[in-house]
């Protein structure tokens, strides 16, 4: 009796993608709950990521649009005609852009997706370099832990990926020399046109070049790094003339007595997380040096500098410790290999995860393009332009003075300020800073305007007892995040 041989069926092979997504959730289900925890909050809080500087983008966006770089002002009364060098011009192209092509809820995306993709490549850089699962979870928290004002959008939100390339890309020449390390430099000359922080990333991007000269075969990289960097800061449209750009804001800068996020940290609920992450990571650094690259030795030691010395460097700092910070953890303590019952759970979670952070933030995306602006609605800012009228002046405060020119283009040389303090001296930030405080010499000085907004509702009631407002005052705009009252002026000119 003779057996026929049925042919084998062929295993169905499943997408190459669909493997890779699987292998990730197997290995890396708490980085992907994490980063899932991480995108959930931000979709659910996408209206309180649009702050004063989101305006201030999208105004200069539209500006650059219609008219070109700026090289001096036209868009606030008090600095009307003063020389600025907008610095930040590619970033803030690339989001009025996104604005045109999708409204406010694109712009909101994209800086969630810049703040996520931080994250994630945070992730990817320290267990390329070595660090567990477990241990690249960790870092994971460490960027909106220590550093919640990091989700603002904002300019500095197109640099944040870059930040995480540039370093990565350091720290992987330091232990694999490479050609590699040379893409940092068109990394730099991006960078120089989207935020000012490339100033900090050239000069790493130089130091380790000049830890590389005494070491044979890699000088002329070294070389290149050391003088590439520098020479990609100038990469930009205004050239040479952003040297007293960078030399007015980080030597000597009026901006550090008059801006919070440009002092030091001082210990506080907000800053909690950044001095938690700073004492482990130095205490960790000091026990296992030897753990990270030679790079890390030494330039996460320059972050914590620099994150101590000024509050808005902390984002660096954070983003870095999600790196480096794993390995050290590594080397203090073993983690047990995973076994396949770990891995089928992994794989659970990690899918379970991930169906419901996309359902819950395509559910945010698809809410009205009201809700982003349910505590500052469009009305409100019409109400002050038309109590305004044609030439009249709105004193607003530096919260909503960008918002009310995004608003209302037609405000533009009738806002008295706006947040771009660089335009200021030092005693006239002074100044500001009085009326701000709601000193009766400074409103005396900078006279009455028709239309004057404040943060609070609790604010307008501090001014209108300290008698620095008009008698005939009458209440515009009174919401929880904005008031306003018109008046009118008793003198002609509003002059600070």
């Amino acid at each position: 009796m003779s057996v026929v041989a049925l042919p084998r069926r062929r295993a169905r092979r499943r997408p190459a993608l669909v493997m890779h997504a699987a292998r990730l959730f197997e290995r890396d289900a708490l980085a992907v709950v994490i980063v899932g925890v991480w995108a959930s909050l931000l979709a659910l809080a996408m209206p309180k990521l649009l702050v004063q500087d989101s305006w201030l983008s999208l105004v200069d966006g539209r500006l650059i649009a219609q008219h070109g770089l700026p090289h001096a002002d036209t868009l606030t009364l008090w600095s009307h005609g003063r020389p600025w060098t907008d610095q930040q011009w590619g970033a803030h192209l690339v989001l009025y852009g996104l604005a045109q092509a999708g409204g406010l809820r694109l712009v909101v995306a994209f800086g969630m997706a810049c703040v996520l993709t931080a994250i994630v490549g945070a992730c990817v850089a320290t267990r390329k370099l070595g660090a567990t699962p477990g241990a690249a979870a960790l870092g994971a928290v460490l960027p909106l832990f220590g550093s919640p004002w990091l989700t603002q959008l904002r300019s500095q939100s197109v640099a944040l990926p870059l930040f995480v390339a540039v370093y990565a890309l350091l720290a992987f020449d330091a232990r694999r020399p490479g050609r590699r390390v040379l893409f940092v430099l068109p990394l730099l000359a991006l960078w120089a046109n989207l935020h000012g922080s490339v100033v900090m990333a050239a000069g790493l991007t130089s130091l380790y070049g000049l830890t590389l000269l005494r070491r044979r075969g890699r000088r002329v990289r070294a070389a290149a790094l050391v003088v590439g960097a520098p020479l990609c800061v100038l990469a930009t449209p205004y050239g040479f003339s952003v040297v007293a750009y960078y030399r007015l804001m980080l030597v000597d800068s009026p901006l550090t007595h008059y801006v919070h996020e440009w002092q030091a940290p001082t210990v506080q609920k907000l800053t909690a997380g950044l001095f938690l992450t700073a004492f482990a990571l130095v205490a960790l650094w000091a026990r296992h040096p030897r753990a990270v690259t030679s790079f890390e030795r030494w330039a996460v030691l320059l972050l914590l500098v620099a994150a101590m010395s000024a509050l808005r460097n902390a984002i660096w700092f954070e983003l870095a410790a999600a790196v480096t910070l794993p390995r050290l953890l590594d080397a203090t303590w073993r983690t047990r290999p995973q076994n396949d019952e770990v891995r089928r759970i992994n794989l659970f979670l990690g899918l379970f995860v991930a169906i419901g952070v996309v359902g819950l933030v395509a559910t945010q995306l698809a809410r009205p393009q009201a809700w982003l602006q349910r505590d500052l609605p469009p009305s409100a800012a019409a109400a002050i332009a038309r109590a305004a009228g044609p030439d009249g002046v709105v004193l607003s405060d530096d919260v909503h003075a960008d918002w009310l020119l995004w608003q209302q283009p037609a405000l533009a040389g009738r806002i008295a300020y706006d947040i771009r303090f660089e335009l200021y001296s030092a005693k006239e930030l002074g100044r500001l800073k009085q009326l701000q405080e709601g000193g009766r010499a400074a409103w005396q000085g900078c006279g009455i305007a028709s239309v004057v907004t404040f943060q609070t509702s609790a604010d307008l009631r501090r001014a209108a007892r300290a008698g620095v407002l008009g008698s005939d005052r009458r209440i515009l705009v009174d919401l929880p995040g904005l008031a306003a009252v018109t008046q009118t002026p008793k003198t002609r000119r509003c002059a600070l």
